[in-house]
């Protein structure tokens, strides 16, 4: 079975919520399953894709990866001259980020980015490829998490509460192995 993106509905489209979208190299092993995994450049997102990609290998997975865009990513002068630059630089050194750790991987990978509810945007990318986990890194922990939590807007409380992908989170200091 193969939940590649060149046999699925396309989600990423222009106009869509995932407005980018791009294909890693062709497989070089027919995958069985697939894997969706938030990412963004925090520690604990990184920790979780190394993870996703580990555990890829060891189940042959097609990996979507899932980056929305965030106030994170801005720059920090809304009025330069320059921002649309800065923030086209900043979205793509993150996606080069991803696709370093991504291109060893023997089956084939899918790169999506774009702006929305993250929980919503995982979901849907697990939902169109029937994937068996969402993979995301731990909250962040602190105040902010606990406000997040409390006003409903944690992304990992709400895949647990709203959806029927299982859900994997990895806390930011786990060991992975590097293959």
């Amino acid at each position: 079975m193969s939940d590649g993106p060149r046999r699925q509905p396309p989600i990423s489209q222009p106009g869509g919520p995932l407005r980018r979208m791009v294909p890693g190299p062709p497989q070089r092993a027919e995958p069985t399953t697939c894997l969706v995994v938030g990412w963004d450049r925090r520690p604990a997102s990184t920790v979780a894709l190394r993870y996703a990609v580990d555990l890829a290998h060891r189940l042959t997975a097609h990996i979507h990866v899932v980056h929305i865009v965030d106030l994170d990513d801005m720059p920090i002068d809304p009025d330069a001259p320059d921002w649309g630059e800065q923030m086209l630089a900043t979205v793509t050194g993150e996606a080069a980020e991803a696709r370093a750790l991504l291109d060893g991987l023997a089956a084939s990978w899918t790169y999506h980015g774009g702006r929305g509810d993250p929980a919503h945007l995982l979901s849907l990318v697990a939902d169109t490829y029937s994937a068996i986990a969402v993979v995301i890194g731990s909250p962040r922990g602190g105040l902010m998490s606990f406000i997040d939590t409390v006003m409903g807007q944690s992304v990992s409380h709400r895949l647990i509460g709203e959806r029927h992908t299982p859900l994997l989170l990895v806390p930011a200091d786990t060991a992975v192995i590097a293959r």
